[in-house]
């Protein structure tokens, strides 16, 4: 099969995880992207038509959306249980200084902003058939697995077989670059599972041809593959296909404010400053204009004024632009929506941001199983069997313990009325002490502290 090869879905929506990123990035890129974002108007020059882009505004709903929702996400600090000898991976989890918390904020971004992505679980070359490396051999030579994150428009072309009554992911056209002398060059990563074995062949460009350049056939504990590691990314059930993404309307809305923007720069720039006019007159002499000057019009039916526009047409364009800031907060873009002024009842508050909640939530919990996916695929090139565990904040409500709460809980506590394990779990729950924090070690922490000064013994 020819390594170049595209899939449809691929080409339909390339334009769309464009438009995409280039709102999330802001008014920059949509700048850049000139008549693409922002038409020209007819027979609008190149000169007309730069100063017509750079007086309008692009509102940055769609950047801070995705912003504020990964940072609803990790206001918390992810939960992780990993094997001992895997502890170090995660600090570096890229191999190329990235953590795995920074790795899951790129994919839960990546999720957010093209609703596509990917997980590639390789080791570093060095075990092959012909001279299989065993587990105890690559912990020796310091070789291990780690996870490279692929984003949208590098999954160029996938396929799914079944495969002895299971569907697997049997053919994947990844583009990359490496590094040469004159700069970065493109290349094409073959992934293949053929007859139950993984095979990895890399191609790169000689003239207009792709020519093989290297044949890798990943190897774990000293025995081929027999799958291809590789972990979807998407805001629904994980697969292959390609998914709509989260912010795609948001987006659209975001756009369309951008062009009234520019229509109403733009006709406020026209009529900025007043056009005096006259009529009724035939002489083509220059008229002095100001306070000093005096006009003497000898024809009685001529005409004198300032020609102006006036507000209705830039008020319809500005209401239309408020309605969409509207469209935009509904859409998502909680943070940037003005804050209700009447007082809200808890119930109806707390089921309104419930179901806003729920979407990014369900995002997460995908985001989240295919990390864990990875995480236990680089277990076992590692030789580790452990349970893996990495759990993502989902509850995006801050809901700090009031003082009253906390009064009458400690009290409830001294009386004996709850145990001190309990009066702990609430006050985690309160946001009085971080997910990370144990009771075992609360309770280590708290009988190495020295007694408050009001508590020590009078020995005068």
């Amino acid at each position: 099969m020819n390594p170049d090869i595209v899939h449809d879905d691929y080409t339909d929506m390339l334009e769309t995880w464009t438009a995409c990123r280039d709102a999330a990035i802001g008014q920059r890129a949509i700048h850049k992207a000139g008549d693409t974002y922002l038409p020209k108007l007819a027979g609008q020059e190149s000169k007309d038509y730069n100063a017509y882009k750079g007086r309008a505004q692009f509102y940055g709903a769609t950047g801070r959306s995705i912003k504020g929702m990964k940072g609803l996400v990790f206001r918390i600090k992810p939960v992780l249980e990993v094997p001992k000898g895997m502890v170090e991976w995660v600090e570096d989890i890229t191999l190329d200084g990235k953590t795995l918390n920074g790795l899951a904020e790129c994919c839960l971004g990546e999720t957010l902003t093209v609703a596509r992505g990917g997980l590639l679980v390789d080791h570093p070359k060095g075990a092959q058939t012909e001279n299989p490396v065993t587990v105890a051999a690559a912990r020796q030579l310091g070789l291990r697995p780690y996870i490279t994150l692929y984003k949208a428009e590098s999954i160029r072309y996938w396929k799914r077989e079944r495969v002895q009554n299971v569907t697997k992911l049997t053919y994947l056209v990844l583009a990359e670059t490496f590094d040469t002398d004159e700069g970065q060059e493109e290349q094409l990563r073959v992934l293949r599972l053929d007859q139950g074995v993984y095979t990895q062949e890399v191609y790169r460009k000689s003239k207009d041809e792709w020519d093989l350049y290297d044949v890798i056939t990943p190897v774990m504990n000293g025995s081929p593959i027999d799958e291809i590691p590789f972990f979807f990314l998407s805001p629904e059930e994980t697969g292959c296909d390609v998914q709509s993404p989260p912010i795609e309307d948001l987006v659209n809305v975001n756009i369309s404010h951008y062009k009234n923007s520019a229509d109403l720069e733009h006709g406020a720039h026209m009529s900025g400053l007043p056009t005096p006019y006259i009529t009724g007159i035939d002489d083509e002499s220059p008229v002095m204009l100001g306070s000093a000057t005096i006009l003497k019009i000898p024809n009685p039916e001529s005409q004198v004024g300032f020609m102006q526009v006036g507000a209705e047409g830039f008020a319809s364009i500005e209401k239309l632009m408020d309605r969409k800031e509207q469209q935009m907060a509904a859409l998502g873009a909680r943070l940037i929506a003005p804050e209700k002024k009447q007082v809200e009842a808890t119930e109806t508050h707390q089921i309104r941001r419930g179901a806003e909640n729920s979407v990014l939530a369900s995002i997460v919990g995908n985001v989240e199983r295919q990390i864990v996916k990875a995480l236990e695929f680089m277990a076992l090139w590692g030789g580790y069997e452990t349970e893996i565990r990495y759990e993502l904040n989902k509850d995006y409500i801050p809901n700090p313990m009031s003082p009253a709460m906390l009064k009458e809980l400690t009290a409830a506590w001294q009386s004996g009325a709850i145990s001190e394990q309990a009066y702990f779990e609430a006050l985690q729950a309160g946001e009085m002490y971080g997910d990370s924090v144990n009771f075992e070690d609360e309770r280590e922490r708290k009988a190495e502290t020295p007694p408050a000064l009001g508590n020590l013994d009078d020995t005068e």
